[in-house]
């Protein structure tokens, strides 16, 4: 069993249905060894503030009363999701070396402030159109940012988009996608699998098993596993279907992180 969540989201995130605790309690009732909160930072909203009521600061001092509160029964990691791109590279490194953070998710959640969820991304371009953006403006980010120490579900954009047929195929866009993990690795950072996708009814997890495969023929080591869990229900969801993919793989161990120092935990 993988017993570290590394990617879940409280109501500190405007898209959050439960609290840190109830997160939490929940985590432990699952018999996780580790819980890492990551909730959203977004540089293209209002005042540059978490996607909500909260700020930065006082998100951090909430996982900081969480990890002392829990020890000894949970080890609660402080993390965040960051929304990078590649004019916010400078604040998001100052942010990063301004807080103690345990893990830091890089995501490529939207092009010049226009998030890949929107609708109106999709209207005036076909599938491949709107699939090339994204892997384009994700290697702008992989590339200007090191603010991150993994990237947060690689193949995100599959979610999105009323078309016919959603699919994303790796072979449409290898040479990018391929760029993307090269420089991943060769800054020494890592990706993550994000079950989410089942939720989202994609039938795998992010990224796609032939992008996963593609990250390790390239030399990539550094792999996280998290369930993007917005409410407790979600909390380690599918986590079985990550430990076969790995195993499919050859895989043996995943990334564990203690300030943003990662370490490899055996499967």
């Amino acid at each position: 069993m993988i017993k570290f969540d590394y990617h879940t989201h409280s109501n500190h995130s405007t898209d959050g249905m439960a609290s840190m605790g109830e997160m939490i309690e929940t985590a432990i009732k699952l018999g996780l060894e580790e819980y890492a909160i990551t909730d959203h930072l977004d540089f293209s909203w209002p005042e540059k503030e978490i996607i909500s009521t909260y700020g930065i600061a006082a998100n951090v001092k909430a996982m900081q009363a969480a990890k002392a509160k829990y020890a000894g029964r949970i080890k609660v990691l402080i993390g965040v999701e960051l929304s990078l791109r590649p004019d916010v590279a400078d604040e998001a490194r100052e942010l990063a070396n301004e807080y103690d953070f345990d893990i830091i998710i890089g995501s490529g959640h939207d092009i010049k402030g226009v998030d890949f969820y929107l609708p109106e991304l999709y209207r005036n371009h076909t599938k491949h159109q709107a699939h090339t953006m994204y892997f384009e403006n994700l290697l702008d980010v992989v590339t200007t940012c090191d603010a991150y120490d993994v990237v947060g579900h690689l193949d995100y954009v599959e979610r999105y988009g009323k078309y016919p047929d959603k699919t994303l195929h790796y072979t449409d866009f290898r040479e990018t996608i391929d760029e993307i993990l090269k420089t991943i690795i060769a800054k020494g950072k890592g990706i993550e699998i994000n079950t989410s996708g089942y939720a989202y009814g994609l039938g795998h997890a992010h990224p796609q098993t032939d992008i996963l495969r593609k990250y390790l023929q390239l030399g990539g080591e550094i792999i996280t596993v998290g369930s993007d869990a917005h409410r407790p229900g979600n909390i380690a969801q599918h986590f079985g279907d990550a430990h076969k993919i790995l195993q499919s793989l050859g895989v043996k161990y995943i990334t564990r992180f203690d300030k943003r120092k990662p370490s490899f935990v055996k499967i």
